[in-house]
């Protein structure tokens, strides 16, 4: 499951997501649902899902995550099919995919469903249409939790109202280099959003990957969240290619240095750490998108930046966790660059 496409402003907004918590009325909260009554909560939401009179049932798939090993179910949260709390939940759970495509549903997870769709690029609002698709099919047969007031009532009080999270993941190597980071997310703070890295909350930005996202859903329509993320996100975006037009134009020396070192230890090294190689593809990325390196055979990043994770390289070379995982690694890229 990767969304990374190169074209247009995909060098920058690498793709979008778009995420719906709802929970059942009939249901407590996760926190205080037991594991009988979460069965047969997933129960229903199941029967909702793979209904006899919805044509479109045949496209899902539902995973028995419980059978899966546990490196499957860590690639899984490295693709973002899952997130860390669904993972960590020792509640009874499920996972269901809408076959070939960028669907997902959580099912109790920090609410009962997490209903999510990622695209790549800047396709927001297709995100929103899909994510809002599964929604009405399953209201049909579900009574959500809702409030006239308030909206859809969540576990979590930042999700109350629509329960949507809308979020881009950006590659914005140079406001990184230049020490923008911080004033851009005390600003865009003031409007309700949220700066945070590649996994999300509380997780730590690697090789200038971040995740831009609303914070509050509550008073505002899905449009006007959608709305304002996307004009928060081009401004951000209008700024990162400003400051790499003038490193296109004035051929910085430090900057080609660095972005030909990362080159030659990616080709070559023999055993490398996943924060290390993912700061090393960042520097290659921006040099094949200002033209320093060649690009006659374009190269994903953003996918190798993906493969690269510990789970997805242990399950693609099928070893074994305690295998030297950084020789792997290290083998993959090899591979990749020097092809």
């Amino acid at each position: 499951m990767m969304w990374y496409q190169q074209n247009s402003n995909d060098n920058i907004i690498i793709s979008s997501r778009v995420r719906l918590a709802r929970n059942l009325k009939e249901y407590p909260f996760y926190k205080f649902i037991n594991n009988k009554q979460s069965e047969e909560m997933i129960e229903k939401v199941t029967k909702a899902v793979f209904n006899d009179r919805i044509s479109s049932k045949d496209c899902f798939e539902k995973i028995d995550f419980s059978n899966l090993s546990k490196i499957k179910q860590y690639t899984m949260l490295e693709q973002y099919i899952i997130s860390n709390s669904f993972l960590e939940s020792n509640k009874p759970k499920a996972i269901i995919l809408e076959k070939n495509s960028n669907i997902n549903i959580m099912i109790n997870e920090e609410d009962h469903i997490r209903i999510q769709s990622i695209n790549s690029g800047y396709n927001i609002e297709k995100c929103f249409e899909e994510a809002n698709r599964i929604d009405n099919l399953l209201e049909e047969s579900l009574s959500y939790a809702f409030d006239s007031q308030y909206g859809y009532l969540t576990s979590c009080v930042t999700n109350v109202g629509t329960g949507l999270r809308a979020s881009f993941m950006l590659y914005i190597p140079m406001l990184e280099k230049f020490g923008h980071i911080q004033s851009i997310s005390q600003n865009i703070a003031k409007f309700g959003m949220t700066l945070r890295g590649m996994h999300g909350e509380g997780s730590k930005a690697f090789g200038s990957i971040y995740q831009i996202s609303n914070q509050l859903t509550l008073g505002k329509t899905e449009s006007q969240i959608i709305e304002d993320l996307k004009n928060i996100t081009m401004q951000i975006v209008e700024r990162e290619k400003n400051i790499r037009k003038i490193l296109k134009d004035d051929k910085n020396l430090d900057i080609i240095d660095k972005i030909y070192r990362s080159y030659g230890i990616i080709k070559h090294c023999k055993k490398i750490n996943f924060e290390e190689a993912i700061n090393h593809l960042s520097n290659i990325w921006l040099g094949l998108d200002i033209d320093i390196l060649d690009n006659n055979t374009p190269i994903n990043i953003y996918n190798v930046i993906m493969n690269i994770q510990s789970a997805n390289i242990i399950d693609k070379y099928n070893i074994e966790e305690k295998d030297d995982i950084e020789l792997y690694r290290a083998k993959y890229l090899n591979e990749i660059f020097n092809k």
